[in-house]
C-alpha cells in the first residue's frame, strides 16, 4: 500500500516544477486558486455578518453590495477582455500605461455614472430608502461600485502580463480585508452602512495595492533598458521616429475607432453571454418553482460551480497565452484542453460519488432534491469547457460575433429550456437543459477547432 502511494508522490516534483516553468499551466492554477480563496473569506466574512448584524442589516448590506456588484459587472467585462487583448503588444513602452490609464478611468466613470443613474429607481423601495437616507450612502456606493470595477480591470492587466500570481495576491488583499474591517464595524454598531462599508473599503485596498504596488511591480510601463537617472540623449528622437503623417489620417483614425467599438461590444457581449445564467438563474427557479424548492436548487448549483471554475480559469489564461502566440495557437489549444482534462476529470468523479453526502451535510432534503441535479452539472462540465476554450480561440482571432452569439444562445435557449422542464421535472429540469445546451454548443464549436488545426498546418 504503501508502494502504491509513493509511486504517484514522485510524479509531485515534476508536476510543480512544470507549473512554475508554463506560463498556461501557472496563471490556470492561479485564477482558480483566487476563485477558492476569495470563496473562502467570502464565506467567513458572512458567517460573522450574520453572527454580529441583525437579519435585516445583513440583508439590505447584502443588497446593496449586489448592486454595486452587478453594475461594474455589468460595464468591466468588455474593457477587461480589451486588456488582455491589447496589452501584450504593448509591454515595456508607455502605450503599456496609456492603454491601461484611459481603458481603467472611462470604465469607472461609466460605473459610477450607472450607480448613480440606478439609486433614485431603489429608493422607491422603503427598504433602500432606509439606506440611501442621505448623501454619505449614495457617494459611499458610487465609490465602492467603481473601486470594485478598478480592482477587476487591475486583474486583466496581470493576466494579461501571465503574471496571474498578482491576481491572486490582490483578491487575496482585498478577501482578507473585507474580514478585517466588518469586526471594528460590527463594533461600533454600525448596521447595514458597516456590512457594506466593509466591502468598499476592501475595494479601495485593492485599488491602493494595484496602484502603489503590483502594477508598478511589474515595469511594464517602461523600456526594458528604462534607467531613471540617466539621461536622454540626442541621438533619442531618431531612435523613437515621430508617426507619419497622410492626408488620410482622419478618415484612417475614423476606421480604427469603428473597428475598435465594434471589437469591445463583441468583447462585452461574450462576457456578458457567459457571466449571466449563474445569475439569472435562481431567480427563475424562484418564479417557477418557488423559495423552497430555490433553497435545495441554490445549494447545488453553487456546488456545481466548483466544475465550471476550471474551464473558464483555463480558456482566461488561453486567451491572454494566444494573442502572443497565435502563430502556434493549436499547441496552446491542446495544451489547454489537456490541463482542463487533468483537473477536471478527477473533481468530476469525487463529486459523482461523494455528491449525496456533501449534500447531506446541509440535511437530507437537500441530498435527495439536488443530487440528480449535481450528477448532470458534473457531466456538463465536460461541453462547457469544449465551449469555453472555442470561446477564447474566436476572441483572440477576432471572430467576435460567433463568440457572442454562442455564449448569449447558450443562454438565452438554457433559460428557455428550463422553464418549460421545471414544471414536470423540478430543479432536475434546469439541470437537464444546461446539460442538453452546453452539448448542443459544444457541437457547433466543434468547426472552430478544425479551423485552428488547418492554420496550424498551413
Amino acid at each position: 500500500m504503501i508502494a502504491q502511494l509513493a509511486a504517484p508522490m514522485r510524479w509531485v516534483p515534476s508536476i510543480l516544477q512544470r507549473a512554475r516553468s508554463d506560463s498556461l499551466i501557472r496563471n490556470s492554477l492561479f485564477i482558480m486558486m483566487s476563485t477558492v480563496v476569495t470563496a473562502g473569506f467570502g464565506y467567513v466574512f458572512w458567517v460573522i455578518a450574520a453572527h454580529v448584524f441583525t437579519r435585516q442589516e445583513v440583508g439590505l448590506g447584502g443588497a446593496v453590495i449586489s448592486l454595486c456588484s452587478t453594475v461594474a459587472l455589468l460595464t468591466y467585462l468588455g474593457p477587461q477582455a480589451i486588456l488582455i487583448e491589447r496589452l501584450p503588444a504593448s509591454e515595456y513602452s508607455s502605450a503599456w500605461n496609456t492603454i491601461v490609464f484611459r481603458m481603467c478611468i472611462a470604465t469607472t466613470g461609466v460605473t459610477a455614472v450607472v450607480t448613480a443613474a440606478a439609486i433614485p429607481l431603489l429608493i422607491t423601495s422603503e427598504d433602500y430608502r432606509i439606506f440611501f437616507n442621505s448623501a454619505a450612502p449614495v457617494l459611499i456606493t458610487v465609490a465602492g461600485a467603481a473601486a470594485w470595477t478598478l480592482v477587476n480591470l487591475f486583474s486583466s492587466a496581470f493576466i494579461a502580463a501571465r503574471r496571474a500570481g498578482r491576481f491572486l495576491t490582490i483578491q487575496a488583499l482585498v478577501s482578507a480585508a473585507k474580514v478585517l474591517f466588518i469586526i471594528p464595524l460590527a463594533a461600533v454598531g454600525a448596521g447595514s452602512v458597516g456590512v457594506f462599508g466593509a466591502w468598499v473599503a476592501s475595494a479601495f485596498v485593492g485599488v491602493a495595492a494595484g496602484i502603489a504596488w503590483l502594477i508598478p511591480g511589474m515595469g511594464l510601463g517602461r523600456r526594458r533598458d528604462y534607467h531613471p537617472r540617466r539621461r536622454m540623449t540626442a541621438a533619442a528622437p531618431e531612435k523613437y521616429p515621430a508617426p507619419r503623417r497622410g492626408g488620410s489620417h482622419r478618415q484612417r483614425s475614423a476606421k480604427a475607432r469603428g473597428a475598435y467599438v465594434r471589437r469591445l461590444l463583441g468583447q462585452h457581449l461574450t462576457s456578458l453571454g457567459g457571466a449571466l445564467t449563474p445569475l439569472v438563474m435562481p431567480v427563475l427557479v424562484v418564479v417557477r418553482l418557488g423559495v423552497t424548492l430555490n433553497a435545495y436548487f441554490y445549494i447545488t448549483w453553487m456546488m456545481g460551480a466548483i466544475f465550471f471554475t476550471v474551464s473558464p480559469s483555463v480558456a482566461t489564461a488561453l486567451f491572454a497565452e494566444g494573442v502572443r502566440a497565435r502563430s502556434d495557437l493549436r499547441r496552446v489549444v491542446a495544451k489547454a484542453l489537456r490541463v482542463i482534462s487533468v483537473i477536471l476529470a478527477p473533481a468530476m468523479i469525487i463529486m459523482i460519488v461523494a455528491g449525496k453526502f456533501v449534500l447531506g451535510l446541509f440535511g437530507a432534503p437537500y441530498a435527495a432534491a439536488g443530487y440528480g441535479l449535481l450528477v448532470l452539472l458534473a457531466i456538463s462540465a465536460l461541453p462547457d469547457a469544449v465551449s469555453n476554450v472555442a470561446v477564447a480561440v474566436l476572441r483572440v482571432t477576432h471572430r467576435l460575433g460567433y463568440s457572442a452569439a454562442l455564449n448569449i444562445g447558450i443562454f438565452v435557449v438554457s433559460l428557455v429550456g428550463a422553464w418549460l422542464l421545471m414544471p414536470t421535472m423540478g430543479i432536475l429540469g434546469v439541470g437537464v437543459a444546461w446539460l442538453g445546451v452546453q452539448t448542443l454548443g459544444a457541437i457547433i464549436c466543434l468547426p472552430v477547432f478544425g479551423q485552428v488545426r488547418k492554420a496550424a498546418g498551413a
